[in-house]
């Protein structure tokens, strides 16, 4: 309350001393002098105010500050007939709130005998008094001091009963809150009788053996699972220890394992083999020790578990795990084999293509060259058709080889700039082409991780589609940048070409599909090897277009 009402106060005292006292000091022409100390006065205050901003409440030192202020100027401002005497009142109402104890008689001394000496020195030393140059002044002064001074004790009164308020609802409220605690703990004393007897319920139900030890060995609690475990009663073990609950060399080694629990302090997790009624079998058994309030070691708890169906299951689950490993081990020496004779075959089989292809190329050229002029137009024309299919089966051959390159090739990873690629097959292009306006828009910066051989070979086919399919256009446009999708970041090749029709975009990575006529050279490889090499890097690839458009090829790489 004190703090609230400290800010409260000293932004109070700063707004009267230069909107209200001033101004009226002004207004009486009263001494320069009075408004520079009550300016002075004001900074002081507003420091004060940036001093509590911070935490620091300097409630004494605005106490002396304003009792100095009086001081100075009670003589130039009329001494007792002005209104200082009014400010007196509101010191002493501000000692109570802001001083406790002792701390509040050294300041109500000193401002009563400071009041006694002003008014000593007012009456042994009139001349020093400067009176008001009419009785307007005076009344208005004091007016002003009645004011400020009902405004500043108003603050502090309205702070103490509001104060007095929030008391008197904490009093009501924490004596609810003790009645209502005085209920409730009834309520939790029933209840934690009610969990005793539940928690009995269930260490007696539950399949688990559960245990307690003192800190000699001695039984404390023997639930009814752990007589079945051991054959023995509750009667036969409370109060007692191991050896009389197992056989000897058993007995030793479970108080072994209890010393090892109380003084390493620290839960232990064990395995043992105990006989029962029903014959032995396997626990595993968890021991922790017990504290009480002070966290000294007490004794022990333990909880043990019969785990012989599960390691029979376990064990029976390793052997099906090998003889599994065993049998995919074998398939995938199978599958590695038929897929390495798979593109042995594919290898071979395009190469043996080969011979054939180049001798009808080769015996279609004699043809040309030697019996051309004598042949009919329709014949030299069949000659044509031959030597161009043959070198459409020579490109297709060559796309099957580059896509068993792929395929079995290793990856030579490293840090790899897309832009630069890009940039490096455009002017390629471009000079290949020099008569044609296109506009590349390569992003700057796009670097990835992975093989620099195959991702050339694969910016290469999308961007020599993107050259192909836009050629159509007086001025192509072929951009190179990245973008967010579901997926992450992905990069994409976009283009103002033809496009195509999104029914068909299933076909568009497929091998030989091709989506558009003989109007555009190629043999329906390049975008599946384009696919083949982003999956090979972990990546995904898809395009969307628009016929007579444009197409948009994207796809993921790892960032490098």
């Amino acid at each position: 309350m004190e703090q609230n009402l400290f800010v409260l106060l000293c932004i109070t005292a700063a707004v009267a001393s230069f909107f209200v006292v001033i101004p009226t000091n002004y207004l009486q022409h009263l001494p320069v002098y009075i408004n520079v100390c009550v300016a002075a006065f004001g900074v002081f205050v507003l420091l004060l105010l940036c001093e509590a901003s911070r935490g620091r409440y300097r409630t004494t030192a605005l106490f002396f500050l304003f009792m100095v202020l009086l001081n100075v100027i009670w003589f130039p401002n009329g001494a007792s007939d002005g209104s200082l005497p009014l400010y007196f009142f509101c010191l002493l109402m501000y000692l109570p709130i802001f001083f406790r104890g002792r701390a509040r008689w050294l300041p109500l001394v000193l401002l009563t005998l400071d009041g006694i000496a002003l008014m000593a020195l007012e009456l042994r030393f009139p001349e020093w008094v400067t009176p008001f140059q009419s009785e307007q002044d005076r009344i208005a002064d004091n007016m002003v001091g009645f004011a400020v001074t009902t405004v500043c004790c108003g603050v502090m009164l309205w702070s103490l009963l509001r104060n007095y308020e929030k008391e008197q609802t904490r009093l009501v409220t924490v004596n609810e809150e003790l009645q209502r605690a005085i209920v409730e703990r009834a309520a939790v004393e029933g209840a934690l009788l009610q969990n005793r007897e539940l928690l009995n319920s269930v260490i007696d139900g539950t399949t688990d053996a559960i245990f307690v030890k003192d800190i000699s060995g001695r039984y404390l609690l023997f639930n009814s699972a752990a007589c079945r475990m051991t054959g023995k009663t509750q009667e036969q073990v409370l109060g007692r220890d191991d050896f009389d609950v197992f056989p000897p060399e058993v007995a030793g080694t479970v108080m072994a394992m209890d010393q090892e629990v109380l003084t390493g302090n620290r839960v232990q997790l064990g395995e043992r083999e105990v006989g029962g009624a029903g014959g032995r079998f396997v626990v595993e058994v968890i021991k922790g020790p017990l504290h009480n309030k002070q966290g000294q070691v007490v004794g022990l708890f333990g909880i043990a578990r019969d785990v012989t169906q599960s390691r029979r299951m376990a064990e029976e689950l390793r052997l099906l795990n090998e003889e599994l490993e065993r049998r995919v081990a074998e398939r995938t020496a199978r599958l590695e084999v038929a897929m390495r004779e798979q593109e042995a075959f594919s290898y071979s089989v395009s190469h043996d293509l080969r011979g054939p292809l180049r001798h009808i190329n080769s015996y279609g050229s004699i043809l040309l060259e030697e019996f051309g002029p004598d042949l009919v137009p329709e014949a030299r024309g069949y000659l044509e058709r031959i030597r161009t299919s043959s070198k459409r089966m020579g490109d297709l051959i060559d796309g099957l080889l580059e896509l068993s390159r792929i395929g079995r090739s290793e990856l030579n990873r490293g840090t790899v700039n897309l832009s630069e690629l890009a940039f490096g097959i455009g002017c390629k292009l471009q000079d290949s082409e020099p008569s044609r306006r296109v506009d590349f828009l390569i992003q700057p910066g796009l670097h990835v991780e992975g093989d620099r051989l195959l991702l050339e070979l694969m910016l290469e086919n999308l961007v020599g589609n993107a050259w192909k399919y836009s050629s159509v256009r007086e001025r192509a446009r072929i951009e190179l940048g990245s973008s967010l999708h579901e997926e992450g970041e992905a990069f994409f090749i976009k283009d103002n070409g033809v496009g195509f029709d999104m029914a068909y975009r299933d076909k568009l990575f497929g091998a030989f599909q091709r989506l558009h006529g003989a109007e555009f050279e190629g043999t329906g490889i390049g975008l599946a090897t384009v696919k083949r090499i982003v999956e090979r890097h972990g990546g995904s690839v898809w395009a969307q277009g628009v016929v007579d458009e444009g197409a948009t090829v994207y796809f993921t790489l790892p960032r490098g």
